[in-house]
């Protein structure tokens, strides 16, 4: 390695755009499928940021629309990340899906970059593990038990 070149760390994260200037990261390992344009079902008398499901693998997934979970305006599905986490380390994977208004890319975070999470759109501390400083903006760090579990106190 050359003297004074910076050492470049593997991404461990991906970049998501919601649209509506709304972004947020998520572990490299969480996010499992990316799907353009999918076929969505429409859930009667549920909440304008989480009215579909997706068939995926056999399951029902709930599909969050974050930008608009977070007060902005719903939007046609042009992406979909589908997601695996666990709410504790000894239970079982939970999967769930989010919109996305572009591919998400993928970056290397670090301690270093630790951020107070962004004021606007405010809801973040709902649903946000953390924040780092990415690119001159804040950039939440999903907790996705909270986002589909239900346990937030917004909306």
């Amino acid at each position: 390695m050359a003297a004074g070149k910076p050492v470049m760390q593997p991404p461990n994260a991906w970049l998501l755009d919601f649209g509506q200037s709304c972004r947020a990261a998520v572990g490299t390992r969480v996010l499992l499928q990316i799907m353009e344009r999918p076929k969505l079902h429409a859930v009667p008398c549920s909440p304008a940021y989480c009215h579909s499901v997706l068939s995926w693998q056999g399951r029902l997934l709930p599909v969050m629309d974050m930008a608009v979970r977070l007060g902005g305006v719903r939007q046609a599905p042009r992406l979909l990340a589908v997601v695996g986490y666990r709410d504790q380390p000894d239970e079982p994977v939970h999967f769930a899906a989010l919109l996305l208004d572009a591919l998400p890319v993928a970056i290397s975070v670090s301690n270093t970059q630790a951020s107070p999470l962004p004021e606007q759109p405010a809801g973040w501390d709902q649903f946000a593990l953390s924040c780092f400083a990415y690119q001159d903006a804040a950039i939440p760090i999903l907790h996705l038990g909270r986002i589909f579990s239900g346990q937030s106190d917004i909306g």
